[in-house]
């Protein structure tokens, strides 16, 4: 399958990006980290070659998922979650997160990224005297990462 054919030379940039929580959308999100990984172990046996036979499945993680938010949005995303968990604990709400990319127009492919299962589990405020805006960095845990509907995970129970 050949690269994609950019129209006008368009490259995704930060306009592109869109994020929602729980189908809602949020604009005050400065930044986003993702990692995904899928530790997988190769087998080696009584082979004459020393190639390998093969690998497990191995296990799948989400070992970095951060992002950067206004401490407005944040607080008001704070509120929302203690609604759904019905508690004053913010920690005890899961979300889906998705970030969706995409440019109108014809040529780029728009790109879905949903992370399942999604919880806060650390957050971190800084404030200093300047001209910046105050954000809050926060340290999601997602269960998985879904890229258009495809997965570095393997979807056998």
């Amino acid at each position: 399958m050949p690269d994609i054919v950019r129209i006008n030379n368009t490259i995704y940039s930060w306009e592109s990006v869109e994020f929602t929580i729980d189908g809602n959308p949020w604009t005050g999100l400065v930044a986003v980290d993702t990692e995904q990984k899928r530790e997988r172990k190769k087998v080696y046996a009584a082979r004459k070659s020393g190639r390998p036979l093969g690998r497990t499945r191995g296990k799948y993680s989400v070992p970095t998922f951060t992002m950067k938010i206004l401490v407005d949005s944040f607080d008001a995303l704070t509120d929302y979650l203690c609604q759904q968990s019905g508690s004053q604990s913010y920690g005890d709400s899961e979300f889906d997160f998705t970030i969706g990319i995409a440019e109108p127009g014809p040529g780029l492919r728009p790109i879905t990224i949903i992370g399942t299962d999604v919880a806060i589990v650390g957050e971190k405020d800084g404030y200093e005297e300047g001209v910046d805006e105050l954000l809050t960095e926060v340290e999601l845990d997602a269960m998985s990462l879904t890229k258009n509907g495809k997965n570095l995970w393997s979807e056998d129970t």
